[in-house]
């Protein structure tokens, strides 16, 4: 069974994971990371983003899709442990962590299986462009297979040590998206 698709419109995406949001008690969002995704045409979350009130903040700025990890709570917006999202031709897959997955063996540094891309056609029903990946706190772009791209925004909240604030913005020109690394703060 294949990942549920969602057609996406826009050109800059901001992708977010590992913030573990939870008001009243624990970590919220700096004021400086969501003026930093105000525009955005779309948000995309990895996981670990905790309550749904940090979705709330979230989507007060734009659309949020994304998949749920070990520490989110039930969400219509995350339900999914695997996403397919379709930009133009472009095809990006999303999931929370990418050993958990079978796409990976190591996801700090990004190894990808030796049949990454058989398991991410089973995982996605497609080839993907762009793995969307998570759970380690820290930012990275590797790549895989014959162009692909493997990106983890980091964490804007809760960084791993030794590595800064950051979140992924991907921007669609000319039908194919360029990644970069935010760094917050």
């Amino acid at each position: 069974m294949s990942a549920p698709v969602r057609t996406v419109t826009g050109t800059n995406f901001a992708v977010i994971a590992d913030c573990h949001i939870h008001p009243g008690g624990g970590p919220e969002f700096p004021p400086i990371v969501l003026a930093a995704l105000a525009d955005s045409h779309l948000i995309v979350t990895l996981g670990d983003m905790g309550e749904t009130a940090g979705l709330d903040q979230l989507e007060a700025i734009a659309p949020v899709v994304g998949v749920r990890g070990q520490d989110d709570v039930a969400d219509p917006r995350t339900e999914p442990h695997v996403l397919l999202l379709k930009a133009g031709d472009q095809k990006i897959g999303c999931v929370f962590n990418a050993v958990d997955a079978g796409l990976a063996s190591s996801s700090d540094p990004f190894t990808p299986e030796p049949d990454m891309a058989a398991v991410a056609r089973r995982l996605f029903g497609a080839d993907i462009d762009i793995l969307l990946h998570a759970s380690t706190h820290k930012p990275a772009s590797d790549a895989f297979g014959q162009g692909g791209q493997a990106l983890n925004p980091g964490s804007a909240v809760l960084p791993a040590a030794g590595a800064a604030p950051t979140f992924a913005r991907l921007v669609l020109e000319d039908g194919r998206f360029k990644s970069e690394i935010v760094f917050v703060g």
